[in-house]
């Protein structure tokens, strides 16, 4: 199994300071990489790249019902197949290539907050929203309602440089030479109309006066739990040279960091949350609501890994340019449309037709090698004994390679780093078991394996 320090990083993830209202904060690893976006962008490809977390089935076309078909999520609470998103973070070198900038997933806090927080409604079946303007170059001054003594809109975002000495929050991205990561936040409305699950302007929600906590503005009578998510990204894995920090939209400031939220809840689970833990769980800690107590799985990064991207297109390590026809832009003027849109003209990448959840097709096959499905490993011995090998460049073809070389017909990869090899399955282990379905080492497009599960192949 491979661990990136971003995935470490996410467990020391600071909490909101001050807190003295409840709540419950729930850890998520990434599931997928990808233009995906089907809130803004419903079927098609998204003009930027974003980390999502959540549910295993996400793709361009979801929905709060296909949500539901999902076999896992990448987050602890296995009663919320929602979709949680940001854009990714890289790095612009001084030669114009850009670098991924490592990270591990977010926190996720639902807190009970409002002046109306007493009567909290859960979110419903079809709804979405987003927070924060992708578009935004400076800072929004504008107050968020006509509530006495509202905030501005720019206070929705804020980031914070974690080194060993703490340092004020700003709105922007201002500091980023941070030894224990820069970590991005981003508050959500949690006044909503009653009435439209989703608009394309976000106008059926809005926020409190003060943002996270508050008064809601007249025309949204209904209190929702407060979302807020902290992402982590670890700034100090990038070997600097004089270029500069831009996320996936074309933004250097940090002022158009963003957040999406598609509801994939069971109702009478986040009912029951709101109604035991929304004003008494004042920990924080999910497995103190007894709520949640029974369905709070640890193992979520590993129970529930990355699954294959969508979107036939390279984003990943040190790349030539952004994904999409994206400019980057300092502001302070926001970006345009243009800065975010390809022209007619312009090539689109595949939209992959990718099943999630299943992986390959049992029975096809790939360069003279049939996929014959997934495999347990017994107890006491490897399902494929004979030679292995452990790489971080892992893929099923240099598997297969390597074992046609020691004159094996099976070939089987495991953990996303292993490779083993064999004529015949040990006894005790079988096909057609469920893979957890983990990402290559080496290759961001299949699948190889999981924990004690042997993605089988088989020399035509």
């Amino acid at each position: 199994m491979f661990v990136n320090k971003s995935s470490l990083l996410l467990l020391s993830l600071g909490s909101l300071t001050g807190l003295s209202d409840a709540f419950w904060r729930m850890s998520c690893s990434i599931i997928q990489t990808g233009r995906i976006d089907p809130i803004v962008s419903p079927g098609e490809v998204a003009s930027h790249v974003h980390k999502i977390s959540g549910a295993s089935n996400i793709g361009p076309n979801s929905t709060y019902e296909s949500l539901q078909s999902s076999s896992c999520t990448s987050c602890e609470i296995n009663k919320d197949l929602s979709a949680y998103w940001t854009p990714l973070l890289y790095y612009e070198h001084a030669n114009g290539s850009f670098e991924e900038v490592p990270n591990g997933g977010m926190a996720v806090y639902y807190l009970g907050r409002g002046d109306n927080k007493t009567n909290i409604q859960p979110f419903p079946p079809g709804f979405r929203m987003l927070s924060g303007d992708a578009a935004a170059r400076s800072f929004n001054d504008t107050p968020v309602s006509s509530v006495e003594g509202a905030e501005p809109y720019g206070n929705r975002v804020s980031f914070n440089c974690l080194t060993d000495s703490p340092n004020p929050q700003s709105p922007q991205m201002n500091m980023t030479d941070c030894d224990n990561g820069l970590r991005a936040q981003i508050q959500f409305q949690s006044c909503w109309d009653g009435v439209n699950k989703y608009l394309p302007d976000n106008s059926h929600v809005a926020y409190m006066s003060i943002i996270d906590n508050g008064a809601c503005p007249p025309g949204y009578p209904v209190q929702l739990m407060h979302l807020f998510y902290e992402v982590l990204y670890s700034v100090s894995d990038i070997a600097l040279d004089g270029g500069k920090f831009v996320f996936a939209q074309g933004d250097p400031t940090g002022y158009g960091f963003h957040g999406d939220f598609l509801n994939g809840w069971d109702v009478d689970t986040l009912q029951a949350g709101i109604d035991q833990c929304a004003i008494a769980n004042e920990a924080g800690v999910v497995h103190e609501c007894p709520v949640f107590a029974g369905i709070d799985d640890q193992n979520f990064s590993t129970d529930c890994p990355a699954r294959l991207p969508e979107i036939d297109e390279p984003v990943h390590g040190v790349i030539d340019k952004l994904p999409g026809c994206i400019t980057v832009t300092p502001g302070p003027e926001d970006a345009t449309l243009a800065d975010f849109v390809c022209p007619a003209s312009a090539p689109e990448p595949t939209l992959l037709d990718v099943d999630s959840d299943s992986g390959q097709v049992i029975g096809s096959t790939v360069n003279g090698w049939t996929y014959m499905g997934c495999a347990n490993e017994p107890t006491g011995v490897r399902a494929l004994g004979d030679a292995t090998y452990t790489s971080n460049n892992m893929t099923n073809e240099a598997c297969q390679s390597f074992c046609a070389g020691k004159g094996s017909p099976m070939a089987g990869t495991e953990y996303a780093t292993q490779c083993y090899c064999g004529s015949a399955l040990a006894s005790g282990s079988s096909l057609n078991q469920t893979c957890s379905n983990m990402l290559c080492s080496g290759s961001e497009m299949e699948y190889c394996g999981g924990p004690d599960r042997l993605s089988v192949y088989q020399k035509a």
